[in-house]
């Protein structure tokens, strides 16, 4: 029912920002990790298990994941996510789940997947 490009060109409006500005928190694109580090934090990715994919490590020491778990838990395991980075020996100052556009779950707390702000 949309003409052909449609979608793919709404999607790349809302990445652009992200690549003019060089910036890639508050996205879900990719970015750089060092593999030394991800090899050591390995433990802590094992833990975490499919809720969370590394995206990269800005700074050295602040942690990008996308989150795919619940919305209502993603402070609670950014937190816990930290704690078990710092557990392997590894500094860390920060760790930031990005989730996109979603914004909350709406098969879990009872809103239309359909309709209404996310």
């Amino acid at each position: 029912w949309l003409p052909e490009g449609t979608s793919e060109a709404y999607h790349a409006s809302k990445t652009a920002i992200y690549k003019e500005k060089g910036v890639l928190t508050g996205s879900t694109l990719p970015g750089q990790a060092d593999p030394e580090v991800v090899a050591k934090i390995q433990p802590a990715l094992d833990v975490l298990g499919d809720v969370v994919e590394l995206l990269s490590i800005e700074a050295d020491t602040v942690f990008r994941f996308k989150y795919h778990g619940l919305i209502k838990n993603k402070r609670g395991m950014s937190a816990w996510a930290g704690v078990l980075i710092r557990n392997c020996d590894v500094d860390c100052t920060g760790v930031v789940f990005e989730t996109g556009f979603r914004k909350r779950d709406p098969y879990y707390d009872g809103g239309s997947h359909w309709y209404g702000p996310y």
